[in-house]
């Protein structure tokens, strides 16, 4: 059981439109895209659990694959944003997500995506996996998700400002495999509503995964790294598709 990441980058994306910083200049020249953070499992049987579901042509990536489910952490443009097209889809989804008024006209104009709030640390059965969501500080209400199966454990905690000690209790609870956590600003930068990477790196090495990585990075937080020569103990998750 691993997620794989079609984006790990912030909102912006890199490389960010007409940004001629050393990254997105890179990544320009090499044609490389790295999109908002959205991830997937795929199942024993086939089908495909989304993790957020910001990429806009999200349904266009998985035409012809069965969309079981999508686990949303949250309603930022972001984050699903391909829900208004993948709602058009002729097979029905579940969507859980946490408590909000939801996204432009999604919850008015529901078509194929069935929408289910979920309750805080309480399991939802998906195939063979099994979820918790995990209350995150954020601008908005915010659900990370705890993911079990019979192998394995994965925390995927985007977009979050910080843990709070119900939360955290919850997950120091489990022993972890695997951690993806938000980490999109650099140092000299703090909006409210994200780790930088050293918060993170605190959060991490409290958390004590088997195995840990940063999700969510922005440009400017990755030529913060690059100018300054920074080793981080923790990388930043690159897209596996």
């Amino acid at each position: 059981m691993n997620i794989k990441f079609l984006g790990t980058a912030d909102s912006g994306g890199i490389p960010s439109h007409n940004c001629t910083c050393s990254i997105c200049s890179t990544y320009r020249k090499a044609e490389i895209v790295n999109l908002a953070t959205c991830g997937y499992l795929e199942c024993e049987n086939g089908e495909i659990i989304l993790l957020d579901a910001g990429i806009e042509n999200i349904s266009t990536l998985f035409d012809g694959k069965k969309i079981k489910a999508i686990l949303l952490t949250h309603f930022h443009a972001d984050h699903c944003l391909g829900l208004l097209r993948l709602r058009y889809s002729q097979d029905e989804m579940d969507c859980y997500h946490p408590k909000s008024d939801g996204f432009l006209n999604l919850f008015k104009f529901t078509k194929s995506i069935n929408y289910i709030q979920n309750s805080p640390f309480e399991p939802i059965y998906i195939n063979e996996f099994i979820f918790y969501p995990i209350p995150l500080k954020h601008s908005i209400n915010t659900t990370g998700y705890l993911i079990t199966n019979k192998n394995k454990t994965i925390a995927y905690l985007t977009d979050c400002a910080g843990i709070e000690k119900e939360s955290m209790d919850f997950l120091l609870s489990k022993k972890i495999d695997t951690c993806y956590l938000d980490a999109c600003l650099a140092p000299n930068y703090d909006n409210g509503n994200h780790l930088n990477y050293e918060q993170a790196t605190v959060l991490l090495d409290k958390i004590g995964a088997k195995n840990s990585s940063l999700i969510h990075a922005s440009h400017y937080t990755l030529e913060y790294i690059k100018q300054n020569n920074i080793s981080l103990k923790y990388g930043y998750e690159n897209p596996t598709s």
